[in-house]
């Protein structure tokens, strides 16, 4: 695939997920400040974050990191499903980044803004659903 057709591959699958993200956010208009937890069923990570904050950090944190859909995780329109092997894949990799983030991060020294450093999914994937593929030279 050359690099053209890998950013209008990646355009549209972003395409799709603002849609979703749309009808989604038009489903919980006046509960956007309330906790995900409370206004998502099954929601296990992030569940104390405001729950459109919530929708845009799913887009942005993840499928945008992985250039992926939201239904390469989710059954679409039953969201709270744990059906797909990508959701758990996803789970585990969030714990995990969550890990380092408040385990081993915070000893180190702050960066240049002078915050503590923090990982997310792009640090390994960057863009790609398989972080092997990104870490290759």
């Amino acid at each position: 695939m050359t690099a053209e057709q890998r950013a209008v591959f990646r355009d549209s699958i972003g395409a799709l997920r603002a849609a979703t993200v749309k009808q989604c956010m038009a489903k919980i208009a006046g509960h956007e400040n309330e906790p995900a937890g409370d206004v998502f069923n099954n929601v296990q990570i992030w569940k104390d974050m405001p729950a459109g904050q919530f929708l845009t950090a799913m887009d942005q944190n993840v499928g945008r990191a992985l250039s992926r859909n939201c239904t390469s995780c989710h059954v679409a329109d039953q969201w709270e499903s744990d059906d797909k092997e990508g959701k758990k894949r996803a789970r585990i990799m969030m714990q995990m980044t969550n890990a380092i983030n408040n385990e081993q991060l915070t000893k180190m020294p702050p960066n240049r803004n002078g915050q503590t450093p923090r990982i997310g999914c792009v640090t390994c994937h960057r863009g790609n659903g398989n972080p092997g593929m990104a870490l290759l030279p």
